[in-house]
């Protein structure tokens, strides 16, 4: 592998994996918070050529990567968002990449206006997908490519009454390895679809999961609803409970029973947010386990601890699922943003389960953001958001298949974090979010 301008990871030892796996508080973060404890160490990015070397986005708003060509309309121009990785070997041969990177786009910088602001631009963004054989996609095989827009989306019909899409968003994309390659149904993505009326404030909005399938992770099926996570009552903003359910991200287990998990974000009226869990047998049809719907005094499957780094929200979760070498489960992971009443900044936290709906969190961030005091200003040094986490398959001493293989000392980093990041700039319009990349083992 080429030098990619990591840091050297440090070792996640078997007595600290035993430690992850039994501490922390109680699933949903709440009572007494745990000790502190060094759950992983992630180094970020950096480019090397530089002196000093500097952590660097993998992907920037296309107004930054390519200031000659780019222009204003361009789906991604103003900034790149929610970060989905994933890897497929199978690629390889036929397409000439291995990894795909799919995110948000957006084109215009948001407008605010009165007191206290309201956002009024017109967000129609978009699902973009960029492929590599490398990790931090470098070069790139598929550029900057649309693969949901809000004119692909069916209308979302409330009390009888049809509401036009606004935008594709906060994407997770999973591949079914057993399926052939450009075969119909190898990969399957779920987002957040948002509905409102032209010119009405972006908080009004209602939100939708939907669904769709793809034979090479370009072109897609027309999307449709998943149903269980649709709005109803417990959505009315009037209510004072649950505003909007966002982020889905989604793992397929060998289960034969619900093998579809999905973790969400669920935004409270009081500006908190928390994380529940659902299942689902097809991908389509979901069940919510927990009471995070019902109202604010339901036990959701995941909320920050008492003051800790996310006790104020937790947003955006990435949930994974840690086998052996034999496709034994060792643990459920998630990682997510979180948010704190002492300072409004967001970091990036870590969980871990047993069975994937009871977690347990920790009283440290595992990623926070760079220095401020750095010019130019690094681009990850306000707040770091969307996390998505993948694990790559040629560890140390493992082939592509999964074998051991001693004669294979290629030195692969034991996780890939993409996250989103923006920098600690004067002005709210100038913080724009890129795409950014830390490894760990």
């Amino acid at each position: 592998m080429p030098d990619h301008g990591y840091r050297a990871p440090l070792l996640l030892s078997l007595g600290l994996a035993a430690t992850l796996i039994s501490g922390g508080c109680g699933g949903g973060g709440g009572g007494t918070p745990p000790q502190q404890l060094p759950v992983l160490d992630l180094s970020k990015h950096r480019d090397s050529n530089l002196i000093p070397s500097r952590v660097v986005p993998v992907l920037s708003d296309r107004a930054t990567a390519d200031p000659i060509n780019s222009v204003p309309a361009d789906f991604d121009f103003h900034e790149v968002d929610s970060p989905c990785a994933l890897e497929d070997p199978s690629r390889e041969p036929i397409f000439g990449d291995r990894f795909l990177l799919f995110y948000e786009g957006s084109c215009c910088a948001p407008v605010f206006v009165g007191t206290p602001p309201t956002d009024i631009t017109i967000h129609d963004y978009v699902i973009g997908v960029v492929t590599s054989p490398e990790e931090d996609f470098n070069p790139l095989v598929t550029d900057r490519t649309i693969v949901m827009s809000p004119i692909s989306m069916p209308p979302l019909v409330v009390n009888g009454t049809p509401i036009d899409p606004r935008g594709a968003a906060d994407p997770t994309v999973i591949v079914d390895h057993g399926s052939l390659v450009n075969t119909a149904g190898r990969y399957q993505m779920w987002f957040e679809g948002t509905y409102g009326s032209a010119g009405t404030p972006s908080a009004t909005w209602q939100s939708a999961i939907l669904t769709c399938t793809s034979a090479d992770g370009l072109s897609w099926t027309t999307p449709t609803f998943c149903s269980g996570l649709e709005p109803g009552p417990a959505f009315d903003p009037t209510s004072g409970i649950v505003l909007r359910v966002a982020d889905p991200s989604v793992v397929k287990t060998l289960a034969i029973t619900d093998p579809y998990r999905m973790a969400f974000e669920v935004e409270r009226s009081d500006g908190s947010s928390v994380i529940g869990m659902a299942y689902s047998d097809d991908g389509s049809a979901w069940t919510i386990r927990d009471g995070v719907l019902s109202g604010v005094d339901a036990g959701p499957s995941f909320s920050g601890g008492p003051g800790n780094f996310d006790d104020l929200a937790v947003h955006s979760p990435s949930l994974a699922l840690e086998t052996d070498t034999q496709g034994n489960r060792v643990e459920w992971m998630m990682f997510y943003e979180g948010r704190g009443f002492v300072d409004n900044d967001t970091v990036i936290g870590y969980a871990t389960s047993l069975d994937g709906y009871s977690w347990s969190g920790f009283n440290l961030a595992v990623l926070t953001s760079s220095s401020d005091n750095v010019s130019p200003i690094l681009f990850d040094s306000d707040d770091l958001k969307q996390p998505s986490m993948i694990q790559p398959s040629q560890y140390p001493g493992i082939d592509d298949n999964g074998t051991a293989d001693p004669n294979d000392d290629t030195p692969y980093p034991r996780f890939l974090l993409y996250y989103t990041g923006d920098g600690e700039e004067p002005l709210v319009a100038d913080r724009v979010n890129r795409i950014g990349l830390a490894s760990g083992s």
